[in-house]
């Protein structure tokens, strides 16, 4: 199989916002010079932590840029490959320059999603015995202004178990439900601007991948999970993989306790826990490192 060559033409394109209504556009070429713009991004499952919200840096090198007395507070990132974009509206927490333009370096950090509705989001949930697990995400989706709830087959099956009284924050009643189903290992979390509700270990995912390629055997822990293989790979970045999404990937030869190992099969199916990525236009800089599951043979 030939090399995609569509893989060495790498787009970013950034649109930012003010609360005032300004504007300002950085367009990558699809041809020819490109800016130097790079962003690194951390995307985690699950509602706890400090936000809760995956985090993503852009940095751009050696390009005059007027930004930081506009005051944006919002951005758009496009990004991937020419024939293969993904749209990431953040918002912007801090921005800086690490030194003067015009040949100089600016920062842009954010966090993907809506900050404010993350955090202030307020519910009110009061629901008896037996009600379906779909019928309270529901409730908590227009709080959250999601524009869809995708629910895995496992999680479809899942009632409560006992009346449920919740006052407070939306992100803090998907933490409760969680701990409610936590026997079922029932994982809540945002791709986006969708409410996902899946049972990981139990065999639920969001979307399917194929993975051709990885930049060095996967690493496995055996006795991490019962049932599961905890398991972490390196390969180019894939644009479209998401948190709860299962990726097709080679499995010929692996990494166990340090070792090379043959594998039994040569693809494996892996769950997305995490993911973490660094990609940019110029140079080589396009990786991600992919945590996840696979399910024991």
């Amino acid at each position: 199989m030939g090399i995609k060559l569509d893989r060495f033409n790498r787009i970013i394109d950034l649109s930012f916002f003010s609360d005032s209504g300004q504007t300002e556009f950085i367009t990558c070429p699809r041809h020819g010079q490109k800016p130097n713009i790079e962003i690194n991004g951390t995307f985690t499952m699950g509602v706890n932590g400090s936000l809760g919200l995956p985090a993503v840096d852009v940095t751009i090198k050696n390009l005059y840029l007027d930004l930081l007395s506009q005051q944006y507070s919002k951005i758009r990132i496009k990004a991937g490959y020419a024939n293969n974009l993904i749209t990431i509206d953040a918002d912007i927490n801090t921005m800086y320059q690490q030194s003067p333009s015009p040949e100089g370096t600016t920062v842009i950090q954010c966090l993907y999603g809506n900050v404010t509705l993350w955090l202030d989001s307020y519910v009110n949930l009061t629901f008896d015995s037996g009600v379906k697990l779909g019928v309270v995400l529901n409730e908590i989706k227009t709080k959250l202004k999601a524009n869809n709830i995708i629910i895995g087959q496992n999680a479809k099956e899942l009632s409560l178990p006992s009346s449920m009284f919740y006052e407070g924050t939306a992100r803090g009643a998907l933490s409760y439900l969680e701990q409610i189903f936590e026997e079922q290992k029932l994982n809540l979390f945002m791709q986006s601007t969708t409410l996902c509700a899946i049972c990981i270990q139990k065999g639920d995912y969001v979307k399917s991948h194929i993975l051709e390629y990885l930049s060095a055997p996967p690493q496995q822990n055996p006795g991490d999970t019962e049932g599961m293989y905890r398991t972490q790979i390196t390969a180019p970045w894939m644009p479209e993989l998401k948190i709860g999404d299962v990726l097709d990937i080679p499995s010929q030869v692996y990494i166990k306790n340090g070792s090379l190992v043959g594998g039994a099969t040569k693809r494996q199916k892996m769950v997305v826990t995490g993911m973490s990525f660094h990609f940019g236009t110029t140079g080589s800089t396009n990786s991600m490192t992919v945590d996840g599951y696979i399910k024991r043979d």
